[in-house]
């Protein structure tokens, strides 16, 4: 597998600033200039469409070049550090790198607890729930791209998703409620996600006829959708590629997790490490010769200092998010808490591998009519 860092200067992140930078918003990062060029055409409608788990290898591994979304490819650009729906889907929201934002993945630490929380489902480690709006947005607000823009201008802004301000559940709603805004007079933005490929991938892996059936169904219904719009700009990436993994879990290294205040937290390639005190050396010693070949470790210090999270301010949380040490995946193999979880889980993100870390920036104009 090739490894391959995250490029600040050919990402999401600078895609998302050109957005911001159209519309007359502040944005804290360089922009990308062939998303500028277009930009400039001063399309009335802007719809940035994220396809969960979409990289270039399952785009390329499931349709052909002649395909509706690969004839529209424009070039391949980069994920941001950790290449995982938290930390990327933040990134594509707020403008802003893990870095600052300090979403970073799937389950972080936070010292109020002594626990690692899934960000996303407000649970812990240990399996508690926590009441109440998520704690990983008490601790780390931020304001969302839809309403940058709105402050900025007079353009309306607009989340379709299952998790949106404009909530959909099926594909079919996508398209439909995409369309609807798309005819409103009124300039407006999008920001529309949908959760496919990747929640297949998952279980079946990257190569599952589940992926290549939503591929076909995706780049079909988008064709057809497309022919009915007028004045819009649809840019269409990922959040993130995969990978299918070689799994490990926890269970089976007792010498590694006593070392550890909690299990590791972000993701199963991407894995900060809680020490408790005078356990260093056994973790080393312990970490290095069981996944010395398949991750990098990085000492907290290393890890700001590289830059891999992005360029620019850190979060205040950042560092205790960090741990003592963090792990990045550059082979196959993922380390999970449990057996369960090791056995349940075929396609997998989050490390440091090409597949993973690329995906597409594919335009469709489609001028007034």
């Amino acid at each position: 597998m090739q490894v391959q860092k995250p490029d600040y200067q050919n990402s999401i992140l600078n895609l998302v600033n050109s957005i911001l930078h159209n519309y007359g918003a502040p944005h804290r990062y360089t922009t990308l200039p062939e998303a500028d060029e277009i930009l400039k055409k001063d399309y009335r409608h802007v719809v940035l469409l994220v396809l969960d788990g979409m990289g270039v290898s399952v785009l390329e591994r499931f349709l052909p070049e002649e395909s509706f979304l690969r004839s529209h490819f424009q070039k391949e650009i980069s994920s941001v550090f950790p290449p995982t729906t938290v930390a990327a889907t933040t990134t594509l929201e707020s403008g802003l790198a893990p870095a600052e934002h300090g979403w970073l993945g799937w389950s972080m630490y936070f010292p109020e607890i002594q626990d690692k929380v899934n960000v996303f489902l407000n649970t812990t480690g240990s399996g508690g729930v926590i009441e109440g709006e998520l704690l990983a947005y008490r601790m780390m607000p931020y304001e969302k791209l839809g309403s940058q823009i709105m402050h900025a201008c007079e353009a309306k802004a607009y989340e379709v998703s299952p998790f949106g301000d404009y909530h959909i559940d099926t594909f079919e709603e996508l398209l439909s409620g995409v369309k609807t805004l798309c005819t409103r007079d009124e300039k407006n933005y999008m920001y529309v996600y949908w959760p496919e490929p990747d929640h297949v991938m998952h279980e079946g892996g990257c190569t599952c006829r589940e992926a290549g059936e939503w591929l076909k169904k995706i780049d079909r219904e988008l064709e057809k959708l497309s022919e009915e719009l007028s004045d819009t700009l649809l840019l269409v990436t990922a959040d993130h590629g995969h990978i299918d993994g070689r799994n490990v879990s926890m269970e089976n290294y007792p010498e590694l997790r006593e070392c550890l205040k909690c299990l590791p937290a972000v993701e199963p390639r991407a894995l900060s490490f809680h020490l408790k005190e005078g356990m260093e050396e056994q973790f080393l010693e312990s970490f290095k010769k069981h996944f010395g070949k398949e991750f990098l470790l990085f000492s907290r210090e290393e890890i700001t200092e590289s830059q891999l999270f992005g360029e620019g301010a850190y979060h205040p949380r950042f560092q205790e998010a960090i741990g003592d040490y963090f792990a990045v995946a550059v082979g196959a193999l993922n380390l999970f808490d449990t057996n369960e979880e090791k056995e349940n889980t075929i396609g997998v993100h989050a490390g440091m591998t090409k597949e993973e870390m690329t995906v597409p920036l594919i335009v469709v104009e489609k001028p007034k009519k």
